[in-house]
């Protein structure tokens, strides 16, 4: 059995996330650290339900953060994840190694695009008012803070719309701003995935909150995500799915938001597989 989760906002919550709800991290379990200093948390029953899974499935991490982020997390940084899928699909490692034939289609796939990825950046700041600066500039991805008071959300569509036919995703997600290549995404990543395991993606388990989730859980047999989530509030004010995208469907979400609604996700996958 595959099962693939997102990692920051599904499995994961930073203390400014929780700060933001009006929580505290108090009884919660570090499972992040930086600098020597905690960052992210679970709470002790969804991490020992998750532990539990782990040991049981193949479990895929589909994350749009890069690997050294990832592997600040302690149950990627020890291997109890099979595989872990990073920058929206762009790299893939099995047992920490990376996927070369995977990296090589990607390289490709890059190559191809009419636009480079350093003049599309300049592209985004140059036409969109409230795009601060660029916060991080990898390989085949770029990322810029947003002030939501100046963000201009026409401007934004109407880029997007020309970013897509030059083949790249322009996507807001709350307060950051991703430009990457449109012909690949978490659902493709997984995709390949499958066919190494011998599986199909209808044989798998997803867990995710937001738009860039949507591709792996429309794989998925069981799609799972969390109350208040991105995906709840998809096609209302939340600014991540455009009028002419798929609507996520046949989402199951938990009762509970936040750190309760992942427990409560992990504790029911491990009841249905008598864990």
């Amino acid at each position: 059995m595959i099962i693939t989760a997102d990692l920051d906002d599904t499995l994961i919550f930073s203390a400014r996330r929780l700060a933001a709800a009006g929580l505290s991290p108090a009884g919660a379990v570090p499972v992040e650290y930086k600098d020597g200093e905690p960052v992210a948390y679970m709470t002790a029953p969804a991490l020992a339900a998750l532990r539990a899974l782990q040991r049981r499935a193949v479990f895929v991490i589909n994350t749009l953060r890069g690997e050294e982020q990832a592997r600040r997390v302690v149950f990627i940084r020890d291997g109890g994840c099979r595989y872990l899928c990073c920058q929206n699909g762009l790299y893939i490692y099995r047992d920490g190694a990376p996927d070369a034939g995977w990296g090589r289609a990607v390289a490709q796939t890059a190559a191809a695009l009419p636009l480079g990825l350093d003049v599309a950046a300049a592209w985004v700041v140059r036409a969109l008012p409230g795009v601060l600066l660029l916060s991080r500039r990898y390989e085949y991805m770029a990322v810029f803070f947003v002030e939501p008071a100046e963000f201009a959300a026409a401007a934004y569509l109407e880029l997007r719309r020309d970013l897509a036919r030059l083949g790249w995703r322009l996507q807001r997600q709350r307060r950051k701003l991703y430009l990457l290549p449109l012909a690949i995404d978490k659902g493709l990543a997984l995709l390949h995935i499958c066919k190494r395991e011998g599986s199909g993606g209808q044989d798998a388990v997803g867990i995710g909150d937001s738009y860039f989730d949507w591709p792996f859980l429309a794989l998925c047999r069981r799609r799972l995500s969390l109350a208040g989530s991105s995906l709840a509030a998809a096609g209302t004010e939340d600014g991540e799915f455009a009028p002419d995208e798929t609507k996520p469907s046949g989402i199951e979400f938990s009762r509970r938001p936040l750190l309760a609604g992942t427990e409560e996700l992990l504790l029911r996958l491990c009841q249905e597989m008598d864990l």
